[in-house]
């Protein structure tokens, strides 16, 4: 009786509260080879999970599931809460231990390695992967992933999804997405029911500050300051259409732009290999370097791994080749030595000269095509770089690759080119492996805000070197003792490091008191030099500085 009461007392409050009370959906597994599918009577949507060990889900007749469509916070709360099974809790829990002492990559080791039984288990495990990731360096891309993970799979309780949808909105705005992370607190305003909310609003003045506007920036600020709450609520319900109609007008052009791009045209009958892919050019027999060779690269690679380049490219060229393939190959070690000392441009001539020869490997060619895409984008040569990324696809018969669609969305972001951004963005969120490719993403992020480089006849390249590092140099104690003042005028050469070097005096006034103090001062010195094909640095002999004494100042 006391059972029934309150099954009664329950069902009233949820449809106060504008929820409708439906009976439990009967639950039917139905295995299958590699597989398992659970489907509901009631609405049925298929959810396929890989578990190693069967799951079985049972309800009592006491538990009613409450059906929140749309999905809101006040209705989602008072679902009846699931069991998760005893050896997930308890890693769970050994997980959550771990990280309360600072070992979060422990503790996302822990999680990753957890036997979901059912696909609530796995949500809650996505969950705290999501705030794991977050806690460590360099690990937002897996964060978002999870939490996107956790939210889609419309299995957490109220509270943890409450929190996974503004962990993805903060890591959105992090990544610089603002319309996606303005999308997202739209879904959460709406979800909670409110049209203010001080995390949402603190998230949007980030955007603001981020955007460099500050009239909307005060605005915001204003509307958290407010002590009116209904005057609060009204102004930032304003803010709220504001940022709706940008996003459906957003969605409407995307939709027309979207129609205009064509599908990849997949390659037909290559049976002969008349076109050059991975595939075929597999099948070619593989090419093995004369020992000779192989040994002098070799050397090459160890002065590399001792940080002497300029020795290791002068082993390199020093090689007599005999056939297209050892020339191949040598051009490939080059464009690796000079990406490693971030000569770009010389890194992409070598790749190309390597590439064209067809003369590769599959897998070096491969992975040159790849480096020649970056070269490209560190050089600003962004339309080129998105033909070779094109390119690249074509040759490895594939529609996306997860390293270079990163490549790609930085490429359009930095271009500004706002509607095909959407498109590779929405494409990634949609991808299996989106987590590669957000990292991807993030880590070409490292490398600035790259400008593209805009060709002009009206503004030559200067190849001069340019002093990149100085120092205060020191007064000579004897000088200054004696009230001496002076200057001296050195003569050196630049190596390929940017170093100078056969530094030479060429006028001391007076003799015998600064030459020593101002060759001193010249080798802490530092040029970004240019390279000519050769690998000789471009005016990089007979240059001349001098360097002064006052005794007015510490030089």
């Amino acid at each position: 009786m006391n059972k029934q009461r309150l099954t009664i007392t329950a069902l009233a409050l949820a449809v106060l509260t504008g929820c409708q009370s439906s009976p439990a959906p009967t639950v039917t597994e139905v295995p299958v080879q590699n597989e398992q599918v659970l489907t509901t009577t009631s609405k049925a949507k298929a959810v396929t999970t890989t578990p190693k060990t069967q799951a079985v889900v049972t309800t009592t007749p006491d538990q009613q599931k409450l059906s929140c469509e749309p999905l809101r916070y006040q209705c989602h709360s008072m679902q009846p809460e699931q069991d998760i099974s005893e050896n997930t809790a308890k890693d769970i829990s050994f997980a959550l231990n771990i990280a309360t002492h600072g070992y979060y990559s422990a503790a996302a080791i822990r999680l990753e390695k957890i036997k979901s039984q059912n696909v609530y288990e796995q949500a809650i495990v996505d969950y705290h992967l999501a705030n794991m990731n977050m806690k460590r360096i360099g690990e937002d891309a897996r964060a978002l992933d999870y939490a996107l993970k956790a939210i889609d799979s419309g299995s957490l309780p109220a509270e943890e999804y409450k929190s996974a949808l503004i962990l993805a909105i903060k890591l959105f705005v992090k990544l610089g997405w603002f319309e996606l992370g303005e999308e997202k607190a739209l879904i959460y305003l709406a979800y909670i029911g409110e049209s203010f909310d001080f995390d949402i609003f603190e998230i949007f003045d980030q955007i603001a500050q981020q955007k460099k506007d500050q009239t909307r920036y005060e605005l915001l600020l204003d509307i958290q300051t407010m002590i009116d709450e209904e005057a609060q609520n009204q102004t930032a319900q304003r803010v709220l259409d504001e940022i709706q109609t940008r996003i459906a007008k957003r969605h409407a052009n995307q939709i027309q732009f979207e129609k205009q791009i064509k599908p990849p045209q997949k390659l037909q009958n290559n049976s002969t290999c008349q076109t050059l892919t991975y595939q075929c050019h597999n099948l070619r027999a593989k090419q093995v370097l004369p020992a000779n060779i192989k040994q002098a690269i070799d050397k090459a690679t160890k002065q590399q791994q001792d940080n002497n380049a300029m020795a290791a490219k002068e082993t390199l060229e020093s090689i007599k080749t005999n056939s297209d393939f050892e020339t191949a190959m040598i051009n490939r070690k080059l464009a690796y030595l000079y990406s490693d000392v971030k000569l770009h441009e010389l890194s992409v001539r070598h790749a190309s000269a390597a590439i064209n020869s067809g003369a590769l490997n599959a897998e070096d060619h491969k992975y040159q095509m790849r480096l020649e895409v970056f070269g490209l984008y560190l050089l600003g040569e962004f339309e080129r770089a998105k033909q070779k990324i094109e390119a690249y696809l074509n040759y490895i018969e594939k529609s996306s690759d997860t390293y270079l669609d990163g490549v790609l969305l930085k490429i359009t972001k930095q271009q500004d080119d706002q509607r095909f951004f959407k498109y590779l963005q929405d494409k990634t969120l949609q991808n299996p492996q989106r987590a590669e490719i957000l990292q991807s993403y993030i880590d070409f992020g490292y490398f600035g805000e790259i400008q593209e480089k805009k060709k002009s006849a009206d503004t030559p390249k200067s190849y001069k070197p340019v002093v990149i590092f100085s120092k205060e140099y020191d007064y000579p104690i004897e000088a200054a003792k004696q009230g001496i003042t002076g200057s001296v005028t050195l003569e050196f050469d630049l190596n390929a490091k940017g170093e100078p070097v056969n530094i030479r005096v060429i006028e001391a006034s007076p003799e015998g008191y600064f030459e020593q103090a101002g060759i001193n001062a010249l080798e802490q010195w530092r040029y970004k030099v240019n390279l000519n094909d050769t690998g000789n640095v471009i005016e990089g002999t007979g240059i001349q500085v001098q360097f002064g004494w006052n005794l007015g100042s510490d030089k």
